[in-house]
């Protein structure tokens, strides 16, 4: 069986922690690992890493490969897609590449930021749907509902699929209810919510986009045409332009509307595995440890007398008093308060904030990069300070600015400095500054993270005011 892990979602309802450059699968929220970690790890006693593949947004590609390096993931296996087009596009785009390699090869879409308690019948319930795939049915796995939730899609169980126990025809795809119909979904029983976990024939889901959603199916063999693998370190994946602007020209479907809704072959496997979604704060109250009051807390908080709340808290203290039934998300740059029964309305605070073009609507104060990451600590009109760590073995690029100055002062690893034709190597407490126009790289040759503070001096300071002239991630 392959895999098909789709991790393009911006997770717009778990702000301040989830951003546009590092969304809810990039985060760790419940488990060992980040979300899109502990999806792969619960896929592995099934679906082998060299079956894998991912799909994401362009700007999340290098964070997903490095996050998914330790389980030896192949980064030409990750599809950095150059655009939103739901969930139809990108699972074709995927069904041809696995279906171009393996005729009849049963592929398995998985969302990566949902949360699965028991994965022991989760990986019974694949084996099933496996089964039904092979005889060409598209399978979708639906979660017994135990509360009437109008958050969720619904589907209808059908008649029993001959000679398949407990696998049945789905008799009717239902958007989200109203509060009354939820409730009678819930009394009837013949009803369960549609998780996104799908399990096909790679053919078979070609056969069905052919003829349910032919404008899509149709630019498959094209766009799979107009793959190349990025220039730089970590290459992944991704469209040239002629790819980009069909990607983007197509219609933005879920697979559901597209096929699923439409198709005869669909069949239900009902999967009792303690799934939750997780696509809210108040979410966690279904997959997370709390305390004697009700309570779920972490990082560094102080509660008192407060009840059935949930506080998200990072390196600084966080001390509440008397709160019920309350949201509280502490990060370095942003705070989020809101009565718990608000969490879904988080997502219309992320469109106020990109509506009026603050910054924190998309980027933490701690910003990814290839080689590392940078966080600003200060800054006034003509500075800008900021730490900057750079991981064993990388470097940045190599690179100019027109319009400052910088000072580096290592304080903790060594640095190697490139300026202009010398080479400088620093220990910590030890600093070089970068004139204006200056060719310049910074490197860390040591086996220990390199943690440096820099101070910009100018009159423009941000990230336009830098000139590439050679890179080892392919960005000039």
């Amino acid at each position: 069986m392959y895999g098909v892990i789709l991790a393009g979602g911006s997770g717009t309802r778990f702000w301040p922690v989830s951003r546009e450059q590092s969304p809810k699968q990039l985060q760790k929220f419940v488990g060992s690992g980040t979300m899109i970690q502990n999806t792969v790890q619960r896929l592995l006693p099934l679906v082998p890493i060299e079956k894998m593949y991912v799909g994401t947004h362009h700007q999340q590609a290098l964070e997903t490969l490095r996050q998914l390096d330790s389980f030896e993931f192949s980064s030409d296996h990750l599809l950095a897609e150059p655009c939103s087009r739901n969930t139809a596009v990108a699972i074709g785009v995927m069904a041809k590449i696995i279906a171009d390699k393996d005729a009849d090869a049963v592929m398995a879409v998985f969302p990566a930021d949902h949360v699965v308690a028991n994965s022991e019948n989760f990986i019974k319930v694949l084996q099933k749907a496996k089964s039904l795939a092979l005889k060409d049915f598209l399978v979708t796995l639906g979660i017994p509902p135990t509360r009437p939730e109008t958050g969720f899609g619904y589907l209808k169980q059908g008649t029993e699929i001959n000679s398949f126990k407990e696998s049945y025809h789905v008799e009717q795809f239902v958007e989200k209810p109203d509060i009354s119909t939820a409730k009678k979904y819930l009394e009837l029983g013949a009803y369960f919510w549609n998780c996104g976990v799908f399990v096909w024939k790679a053919a078979t889901l070609l056969e069905e986009l052919q003829k349910h959603a032919p404008d899509i199916h149709s630019q498959l063999t094209t766009l799979t045409g107009c793959l190349q693998k990025s220039s730089g370190k970590l290459a992944h994946l991704e469209m040239n332009e002629k790819g980009c602007e069909i990607f983007s020209s197509l219609p933005s479907l879920s697979i559901d509307y597209a096929v699923m809704e439409k198709s005869s072959k669909v069949a239900l496997v009902p999967a009792n595995i303690g799934w939750s979604d997780v696509g809210s704060w108040n979410a966690l109250d279904d997959v997370c440890e709390k305390d004697s009051s009700g309570n779920i807390l972490t990082g560094n908080v102080l509660a008192r007398d407060c009840n059935n709340s949930i506080v998200h808290g990072q390196n600084r203290l966080v001390a509440i008093l008397g709160l019920n039934d309350t949201v509280v998300v502490d990060t370095q740059d942003a705070l989020l308060v809101c009565a718990k029964d608000k969490s879904q309305d988080v997502k219309k605070i992320v469109e106020s904030l990109n509506e009026k073009g603050h910054s924190e609507g998309k980027l933490h104060a701690t910003v990814k990069k290839p080689w590392g990451s940078y966080t600003v600590l200060d800054s006034g009109p003509d500075f800008l300070l900021k730490r900057i760590e750079v991981l064993s073995g990388e470097a940045l690029s190599l690179q100019s600015h027109q319009h400052r100055s910088e000072h580096w002062t290592v304080a903790s690893g060594s640095a190697k400095v490139d300026r202009d034709e010398e080479t400088f190597n620093l220990k910590v407490n030890e600093s070089i500054t970068i004139p204006k126009n200056a060719r310049h790289r910074l490197s860390n040759p040591g086996s220990e993270l390199l943690i440096l503070f820099e101070i910009q001096f100018g009159n423009l300071l941000d990230e336009n005011d830098i000139m590439r002239h050679e890179d080892r991630y392919g960005r000039c």
